[in-house]
Formats: C-alpha cells, structure tokens, sequence
C-alpha cells in the first residue's frame, strides 16, 4: 500500500491530518452526539463522520451525502471503503497517538512482487492471512509486525533486482504450497475485523 499521510491527534481531542511530506491537509473534530466534524487546512468544513449501527463510521461530504464507511480492523487498525463497499485503504495505529494512512496501491512486500493487490497470488495469500493467520494471537502478532515493517523495506528496496528475486521465490513457493492446501486464488474481499 501507498502511504499517504497521517493523522496525530491535537489538544481539542481531535486529529490534525498530514499528507505524506509532513504538510497539514485538515483536521477532524469531535461532534457533539459522537464522530468527527472534518475541516481541510483553510478551517472551510469538508464533510461529517458519525458512529456506525454495528461498528465504524459512516463517512458523508457537507452536503450530507454518503460517501463510505471506516470499519475496524486487527489489532487497532481501520479499513476505509468507498459508498459501494469497495476498500480503498487503511489507517494503522503509529506512535504518539498517531494513525498512518494508506491506499491500496502497492507498497506491502507481496504486492510489490506481484505487481497489484488484485491479482492471484495475493488473493491467496490474503485469504490465508485472514482464514488463517487472523485466528491466533501469534498470527495476528506477525501481521502487525508485516504491516508496520513492509511499507518501510518496500520504500527503500522494492524496486531493486535482488530484492525482487529473494522474495519472488519464496512467495511463490509458498503461494504454490497454500494453493496446494485448498486456498483459492480466486477474486477476494478482505475480511472486516
């Protein structure tokens, strides 16, 4: 996943939202009946975020009309998807009370190999992340330790030959070996957690 900024929550128990250079973009505010009154960095109100039936939010412009919904995810991290349910990105927990911001494009090491987050392979293994994995406190503790190191290793590695080769074989071996097991690689909707 691309990064695109991150958000560190101010003095007004709200959050300041900053794009990936360090650049103010916004802020969010508590509202009074709970959820969020959004602002971008002139103070002009851009939209509202109100608590959801089951969980989440649900995300709407100033004009009131929807626009998607926050769901929560593992261990302390949010899924954000568009008004059609599509996911468009992610918020982990950094440190300091501070949220990190991430699209679905591709900077986690499997998507970087393969080249999309809608592909196969990662179709695979992301069905084994949450069928599997998901289920154990170890497991989840490895894909806490994966999302918070692999946007990193890919930032600084993802596009040289040597990292690619390492870790082309040993995703598709273990692609190969899941498959093998019953993991479909067919189109796949991440879980909400």
């Amino acid at each position: 996943m691309a990064k695109k900024g991150y958000s560190q929550r101010n003095v007004f128990g709200g959050y300041t939202h900053y794009d990936s250079k360090g650049r103010k973009t916004g802020s969010s505010q508590p509202s009074l009946f709970g959820g969020y009154t959004h602002y971008d960095a002139k103070g002009h109100k851009t939209g509202t975020t109100q608590p959801g039936a089951f969980g989440g939010y649900r995300h709407y412009d100033a004009k009131g009309h929807r626009t998607g919904t926050t769901q929560p995810g593992m261990m302390g991290s949010y899924n954000h998807y568009d008004k059609a349910g599509h996911k468009v990105g992610s918020s982990d927990p950094g440190v300091f009370n501070a949220y990190r911001h991430s699209d679905t494009g591709g900077c986690y090491i499997a998507t970087c190999i393969y080249g999309s987050y809608d592909c196969p392979q990662v179709w695979t293994l992301r069905r084994f992340r949450d069928g599997t994995l998901a289920k154990s406190i170890g497991g989840r503790i490895f894909i806490r330790f994966y999302y918070a190191v692999s946007p990193t290793v890919v930032k600084y590695f993802g596009q040289t030959q040597w990292f690619r080769c390492f870790w082309r074989s040993r995703l598709d071996f273990l692609v190969q070996h899941l498959q093998q097991n019953g993991v479909a690689d067919t189109p796949y909707q991440d879980r909400i957690w």
